[in-house]
């Protein structure tokens, strides 16, 4: 099945919004409904990101309504959240702009506790050249950011086959497309299977995996990554496994140098502990195609806190990560405009990342440091970025909180020996004027340094915003 580029994608997003809000609403009229608007003055003193010498400041008005819709059924669920978001700058017409944000996905239950139907769509932006320096949430991206509209479906099996095995099977059909003839445009298959024993404390623990992700790129060589492999746990003490992986990997795919990609096989040692809710770790560590891997888990929750620490390694395409359900991680942590392009390549990517989240009685924190590597396949290059962001909320009377926010990220561009340095700096205050009603104030600060003196710049804004709740 392939959708045929220049469909009206957007119409097809649109109709399968409407179409989720039909099924459920004939199964229930359960529905709720939150429509919203914002309206916005940014003020602005560089509008362009243009380089020290060259700003131009101008001021923004920003329209934004939007629309989210729940359904919680028997058997059917569904979400929706759509929002428009339209920017008119007073003396630069030709940068006025309107973006669609849809995020609609719907959960059936087919036979129950047994066979379920997911399926989605999105439209969003993607950018066009990494290489150009990409505008923030203030402001437009010009004529340097395409439509991309993403869709999947995905029959789900679940059960058991005995007493203490259980067994489950995933099919993905997803498809990716963008209104820019540069950019690929992508459908892809996943199937993905799991065969286990039950795991039970102090018990020996064994399952069977398998995985082939095939991406049929437009006008460019398909790519499938496929994996199977067994796993073995053994008790060492009543919470804590040890745990052997042994299987194997075929590749499918054109390297840099015209070779074909290694197949080869692959194993893991390592150990996984629990302790219920509270702790959760794993760490392995073995040999794949591409040589020594390895990985960790760790999630640490307390009353007032949380951690997730992680790192990975695998072969990825980038569209892959741009569908809402991946059965081998979640989307990467950089999509955007700083790494990352809407190409057909393989990179080997390594990840690490840590989360922090605190929440006191009338104030919440979050923190992320993160790194990302890509090292890619079928064409020479590198590319990394490293940072870290920060945000605390205080709400300091009953209705006023105050908002801070902080990052800093660090980007080796691809294809240059260069390396950028973006600092971000927000504060502002929001204050519920009624019960359906709130405004905010925000002053912001970017500051980009980079080897590139064409990249280099500085913008200073003040945002405004009133939101009506209907």
């Amino acid at each position: 099945m392939r959708w045929v580029p220049g469909t009206n994608l957007r119409g097809r997003a649109v109709s399968f919004g409407i179409a989720c809000a039909l099924v459920a609403g004939q199964a229930h009229a359960g529905w709720e409904f939150t429509p919203s608007v914002t309206l916005g003055s940014i003020y602005s003193d560089n509008v362009t990101l243009a380089p020290k010498g060259a700003e131009t400041s101008d001021l923004i008005l920003e329209l934004a309504p939007a629309l989210d819709a729940r359904f919680d059924g028997r058997r059917v669920d569904a979400d929706i959240r759509y929002r428009a978001r339209s920017l008119f700058y007073r003396d630069r017409d030709e940068l006025d702009q309107t973006y669609h944000f849809l995020d609609a996905r719907t959960n059936a239950e087919l036979v129950q506790d047994t066979f379920f139907l997911d399926a989605g769509v999105g439209v969003r932006q993607q950018v066009i050249d990494p290489s150009v320096v990409i505008p923030g949430e203030t402001l437009s991206g010009g004529e340097n950011l395409s439509d991309e509209y993403t869709a999947f479906i995905s029959p789900h099996w679940t059960g058991r086959v005995a007493d203490n095995l259980r067994a489950d099977v995933r099919y993905v059909l997803g498809v990716v497309r963008y209104d820019e003839s540069t950019l690929t445009d992508s459908d892809q298959h996943v199937l993905a299977a799991l065969l286990e024993r039950t795991p039970e404390a102090g018990t020996l623990y064994w399952a069977l995996r398998y995985r082939q992700a095939r991406v049929e790129f437009e006008d460019e060589d398909n790519v499938t990554l496929e994996q199977g492999a067994g796993e073995l746990g053994i008790p060492v003490t009543g919470r804590t496994r040890l745990i052997l992986i042994g299987g194997y990997e075929r590749n499918n795919f054109l390297l840099a140098d015209g070779s074909n990609a290694p197949d080869d096989s692959l194993w893991a040692v390592g150990l996984r502990s629990s302790r219920g809710e509270r702790f959760e770790v794993e760490v392995l560590a073995g040999e794949r195609v591409f040589g020594n891997t390895f990985s960790l888990r760790w999630v640490q929750r307390a009353p007032r806190w949380r951690m997730v620490a992680s790192y990975d390694e695998d072969f990825v395409t980038y569209a892959e990560t741009r569908l809402s359900i991946d059965p081998r991680s979640p989307e990467s942590i950089l999509p955007g405009p700083d790494l990352g392009r809407a190409a057909s390549d393989v990179y080997l990517r390594e990840r690490a990342q840590v989360d922090l989240a605190f929440d006191w009685r009338r104030t919440t924190a979050s923190m992320r440091v993160y790194n990302e590597r890509r090292d890619y396949q079928t064409r020479e290059g590198e590319e990394e970025v490293r940072g870290v962001d920060f945000s605390i909320d205080w709400l300091f009377r009953p209705r006023t909180s105050f908002v801070l926010a902080a990052g800093v990220e660090e980007t080796d561009i691809l294809g240059a020996d260069a390396e950028d340095r973006l600092t971000r700096l927000s504060a502002g205050v929001t204050q519920q004027l009624g019960r359906r009603t709130a405004g905010s104030l925000i002053l912001a600060r970017s500051d980009r340094s980079s080897d590139l003196a064409e990249r280099e710049y500085t913008e200073n804004a003040i945002i405004a915003r009133l939101i009506a709740t209907f």
